[in-house]
């Protein structure tokens, strides 16, 4: 079944701690999309790829052995368990250590098959900050709903409906003066329900971890509804959608989910700025492959930025875990056996990870492209 946000999360963070303690992990992310006729070409592709990556690292047969055993693990699960709303798998196997595990997604992830010491986690990584949940709040001056959205649809829903803003000619009478003091009531209970929804949406964002809100209503209702906010809830809000009685649910979603989109990349687009402006001695900014490195090594990394499309090959030590761009036939650390990684950046990712550190992932932003394609917010200068 697909894992839930919460779930896919809390498996990236134990996958990414793992070393595998004999041999190696096989790692593979695939396409199950229904756009695809993935159950013919997955289990070729596996086979494909086991074949191609054992014979570049001259696996021995004792070692084939072990991992034959995990791809029939993969092809299993390919053939005869996986939910038909999986748009994207996520397998890791190392039989000897009692990894099994999987990741399904409703999200389509790119090929990819990996045998290395730990499990080869950034697709997944890649995936998740892509899909992390949202708020859309839908108010009016008397009904009002909340909708946690993430990638897998509606998962909460609250209606909140404010008292009655309707005075009847018998409340009010026909004067002046009465008419004045019904209008005011009237303003005094639209602020009433503002501050209702606004204490249900402050809840809701900090049980569900949602980072961010878009908000749905006509441009009057809409800043009237955020000065009644407290600063850090009015915060949250990154977007701003007008509101269209004919529109469904599902469109307003659609319509609040690119908004999103938009005002993520703004914020991805201003972190990359800030990053920049910390270099140097004293800042808390760091860039490219080799200072980003040495700062996850030193448990500095508190948020890594990376370039989506940056991969770089390298080399990593099976025994101390040094990591380098540069061929190496022997650990320049420990002397120890090094072998090939198709994506050497992909091991920063899980390393920062590991470390609980923050990881966001970033498409057409010059400035990163500048500063090499990875950068980081350091935990302390």
């Amino acid at each position: 079944m697909i894992d839930s946000a919460s779930g896919a999360r809390e498996k990236l963070k134990s996958l990414a701690g793992i070393e595998a303690s004999h041999g190696s992990i096989l790692s593979a992310t695939l396409s199950t999309s229904r756009l695809d006729d993935w159950r013919l070409s997955a289990p070729a592709f596996l086979r494909s790829e086991f074949n191609r990556v054992t014979k570049e690292n001259n696996v021995s047969k004792e070692e084939k052995r072990f991992l034959q055993t995990d791809l029939d693990f993969m092809l299993d699960v390919v053939r005869y368990d996986v939910a038909p709303q999986t748009e994207g798998l996520a397998l890791f196997a190392d039989g000897r250590a009692g990894l099994h595990e999987r990741v399904e997604l409703p999200f389509r992830l790119m090929n990819r098959f990996v045998i290395e010491p730990s499990p080869y986690v950034r697709p997944v990584a890649h995936a998740l900050s892509l899909l992390e949940p949202f708020v859309l709040a839908r108010v009016s001056r008397d009904e009002s709903s909340l909708y946690l959205v993430d990638e897998w649809g509606f998962t909460h829903e609250d209606d909140l409906t404010g008292p009655r803003l309707r005075s009847t000619d018998r409340e009010t009478g026909e004067t002046a003066v009465k008419e004045y003091y019904a209008a005011a009531r009237q303003d005094n209970l639209v602020d009433q329900h503002f501050k209702e929804v606004g204490a249900s949406l402050a809840k809701l964002l900090e049980t569900s971890g949602a980072p961010r809100v878009a908000l749905c209503a006509q441009h009057d209702i809409a800043s009237g509804f955020r000065r009644t906010l407290p600063a850090a809830t009015a915060a949250k809000i990154v977007a701003e959608i007008p509101f269209d009685a004919a529109a469904s649910t599902g469109q307003m979603a659609v319509s609040a989910r690119q908004a999103i989109e938009g005002a993520r990349h703004e914020e991805m687009v201003a972190l990359a700025a800030r990053i920049k402006e910390g270099l140097g001695h004293g800042g808390r900014g760091v860039s490219g492959f080799d200072d980003v490195l040495g700062a996850v090594g030193r448990y500095q990394v508190q948020t890594l930025l990376v370039d989506r499309n940056y991969r770089v090959p390298g080399w990593r030590c099976v025994d101390c875990g040094w990591v380098g761009l540069t061929a190496a036939d022997a650990c320049p650390a420990c002397g120890g056996r090094t072998i090939k990684l198709d994506d050497a950046v992909g091991e920063i990712v899980r390393l920062a990870i590991s470390q609980n550190g923050h990881v966001e992932v970033g498409e057409d932003i010059p400035t990163l492209r500048e500063m090499g394609g990875i950068a980081g917010v350091l935990r302390y200068s």
